[in-house]
């Protein structure tokens, strides 16, 4: 389990260096390609950057315009990527939900320098587990920021949404943590 999130955590920061792109006002809802999720991006500077719908990835970002991220040579100041988990596609990951704080470090080992911001989690009687936490990281490169992720699943479905803010900006921070508490899969 602890590794299946270090390496999550591990794709959020490696593709983080390959996001970019932009637009202009506040909130707006976007679908993706194929309709199977919406999401409320905090506005129209965001684009989707990324779209798999064989695996059921999708990615969206918001240009670099901090310090920060422009500094450390990344193409966004956030991220957002959702990962759909099914059983089908062979990417179900049921026992890497952690479902409380201590599973949550223990996922997340002692690679990263980090201090847990906030987390809920549940491992309900139907055997739904879910979780939503916001974490401050540095990592071994001196990059500072944020990881925000939300999870839910079943034996046989679910999805992780993962965020990640590299910059001080507790709005951008906020925008993000929206953004993702805001998806919807959509019935197909």
């Amino acid at each position: 389990m602890k590794r299946k999130i270090a390496l999550i955590i591990s794709a959020i920061l490696a593709v983080s260096a390959m996001v970019g792109c932009g637009g202009g006002s506040k909130g707006y809802e976007y679908t993706v390609e194929d309709g199977s999720l919406t999401i409320t991006l905090p506005n129209e500077n965001w684009v989707s950057s990324g779209e798999d719908t064989e695996q059921g990835m999708y990615m969206f970002s918001l240009p670099a315009t901090s310090d920060s991220a422009v500094e450390t040579g990344y193409d966004s100041d956030a991220f957002i990527m959702y990962f759909d988990l099914s059983a089908e596609r062979g990417n179900m990951s049921y026992e890497t939900i952690p479902t409380t704080q201590e599973e949550l470090v223990e996922s997340l080992g002692e690679e990263l320098d980090y201090e847990i911001i906030s987390f809920e989690g549940s491992a309900g009687d139907d055997g739904v587990k879910s979780n939503m936490y916001t974490v401050k990281f540095k990592d071994s490169e001196g990059t500072e920021g944020y990881i925000v992720s939300k999870a839910s699943s079943s034996e046989t479905e679910g999805y992780i949404a993962a965020g990640e803010v590299l910059a001080e900006d507790e709005e951008l921070l906020e925008d993000v943590e929206n953004a993702i508490s805001s998806i919807v899969k959509n019935e197909q």
